[in-house]
């Protein structure tokens, strides 16, 4: 019997999509972080290699010492703070020339570099006596408490990492930062966390690895990036 061509209407496929977590990422703001910052920072004038200050057009957001920005490969560390509307920065010497409106962008927040794993979880815990009243102090409201590891195979030599070891190494407050983790599905978390002492870890033929925990210091709050105007909206709160 002859065989008939393909069917020309195919049927619809209705699987949900999967994600991969390869690009699931962290932030990591300061403290006192209370919006997110992307701006972009242009040079005013061409400068000169082992110039030590540069020219730009007016700044859209402050930007504090220490910072490294990024122009086309040529980074440029600022060497005092400079605040919104300034037009000139004091930076380290130069080490490449400069060309006028050659861009940077400047964040105020850094991503955890060649990351491992992100080990983020929320904890349920509704009994209720603990429901109706914080069961640890800061911790934990409405049961729900949040826990992270951050494992990353970059080492101390890198910037992000070191200054995470550096929040690691200190005390209450000095440890706490606000992290955003964001998974590749949409879904993300903003936590005010304490960092915790910075964990080593690697045996002779292997990779050496760095482990932070962060516990939850503070608020945390959710959104999902896929809604078409995304809030951040309160952990274990009831939605209205």
């Amino acid at each position: 019997m002859a065989q008939k061509p393909l069917p020309k209407i195919l049927p619809k496929d209705t699987t949900p999509n999967t994600h991969s977590a390869t690009l699931t990422s962290c932030l990591v703001l300061p403290a006192d972080a209370m919006e997110i910052i992307d701006a972009q920072v242009k040079a005013g004038a061409a400068a000169a290699k082992d110039a030590t200050t540069l020219t730009v057009a007016a700044l859209t957001t402050a930007i504090p010492a220490g910072t490294v920005l990024d122009f086309g490969g040529v980074p440029v560390v600022v060497t005092t703070a400079a605040a919104a509307g300034a037009v000139e920065l004091d930076i380290e010497a130069l080490p490449a020339a400069l060309a006028n409106a050659a861009a940077a962008t400047f964040h105020n927040y850094d991503e955890v570099p060649l990351a491992e794993n992100f080990n983020a979880t929320l904890n349920d815990d509704e009994e209720t006596i603990k429901v109706h009243g914080r069961f640890t102090p800061i911790r934990s409201k409405n049961g729900v408490d949040f826990t992270a590891t951050i494992k990353t195979v970059a080492g101390a030599d890198d910037p992000v990492i070191a200054r995470l070891i550096e929040a690691g190494m200190q005390p209450t407050p000095g440890c706490r930062r606000r992290l955003v983790f964001v998974w590749s599905d949409g879904f993300a978390l903003l936590v005010t966390v304490n960092i915790g002492a910075p964990k080593p870890s690697g045996n002779p033929g292997q990779s050496m690895r760095y482990d932070f925990a962060a516990n939850l210091a503070g608020h945390a709050y959710w959104t999902n990036l896929n809604d078409p105007a995304p809030v951040w909206k309160p952990v274990g709160q009831l939605a209205t």
